[in-house]
């Protein structure tokens, strides 16, 4: 029985690609920029060479490879390995990403939406073993969440099931990369964290951490930098970003009554000021019956998940 497999995953700031086996035991990660999501050919020819190499210092071919699972962000034809709709990935859209590494590496290649692949990667390997019925959600550049209903995962009808971040949050609200307004997303990822500081700053606050900062340069991981050395507009962004996500999490509990929720993703790093008025939001909007039932986790899996849920999707595939 082949042990080996390989994990691509691509996200908006970041693509890691890794060379695991069987029991979630990592041998071997690269780790490069995704420019942004703007050059598609490139990180695909460093994801191509990034296999290679681990491949070759492991002393291993790809005969011994059980498969390629590759985890990216947004709307996926799980099918046609196809990137629909990715907001943080914008030149990978309409791109399908299983035929070029098959012709290069002659293994199974499966394709599927990074939280969709994180909650794989905890129904094998983390908090999920065992439970039949919960909800991954990713909170870093983006927002998403993959759903296991029953111990199967639910895609949806048309594979987009899950899109928590897409979900309305405040009507007419702030713009969001996926062309809507008042999504999730746009008011508690990392990205809605940053942003909020620098409208803050465009409307005449002048927090002394940010204040030779350029307003470009200042994202969720620098406002969490800041919230943590106690700039108070920072503190309040965290809590403000943390209370929409809430409300947001009690939507899903609300409706799916599942047996537990694990957080993971860039923000999930660092919790303060923000997992206590995340919860306090939770139990404020949950229907109580709903809540009694549900656990709130913070992922076990950590910096992994990303790169277990890239090759959990092999062993889904394998099934």
């Amino acid at each position: 029985m082949k042990q080996w497999m390989i994990g691509v995953d691509i996200g908006g700031t970041k693509i890691a690609v890794s060379l695991g086996n069987r029991k979630g035991k990592l041998l071997g990660k690269k780790v490069f920029s995704a420019e942004g999501g703007k050059k598609r050919r490139e990180s695909m020819r460093r994801i191509r060479l990034a296999i290679a190499d681990l491949l070759s210092v492991n002393q291993l071919t790809s005969r011994q490879v059980l498969g390629i699972g590759v985890a990216v962000p947004g709307a996926i034809d799980s099918q046609r390995s196809m990137i629909l709709k990715s907001p943080n990935l914008p030149s990978w859209e309409h791109f399908s990403i299983a035929p070029v590494l098959k012709r290069v590496f002659h293994v199974p290649v499966f394709v599927e939406n990074d939280a969709n692949a994180a909650a794989l990667g905890e129904r094998y390997f983390g908090s999920g073993r065992g439970v039949g019925n919960f909800l991954y959600v990713t909170v870093s550049t983006g927002i998403g969440s993959g759903i296991v209903a029953n111990g199967e995962l639910l895609r949806g009808e048309g594979g987009s099931a899950g899109e928590i971040g897409h979900m309305t949050i405040v009507p007419n609200g702030i713009h969001c990369d996926c062309g809507k307004r008042g999504c999730l997303e746009a008011y508690a990822s990392g990205t809605a964290i940053g942003k909020a500081v620098q409208r803050a700053i465009r409307k005449g606050a002048k927090p002394a951490y940010f204040k030779k900062m350029r307003l470009s340069n200042i994202t969720g991981q620098t406002v969490t930098e800041a919230a943590r050395a106690g700039d108070q507009l920072a503190i309040q962004a965290r809590q403000k970003a943390a209370d929409f996500l809430g409300i947001g999490l009690a939507n899903v509990i609300n409706l799916l009554n599942p047996r537990c929720l694990i957080l993971g993703g860039g923000v999930m790093e660092h919790v303060e000021h923000f997992w206590e008025p995340m919860m306090k939001a939770v139990r404020r909007e949950a229907w109580p019956m709903a809540f009694r039932n549900c656990k709130v986790l913070r992922s076990r899996l950590g910096n992994n998940v990303g790169d277990l849920g890239a090759l959990a999707l092999v062993l889904e595939g394998e099934k």
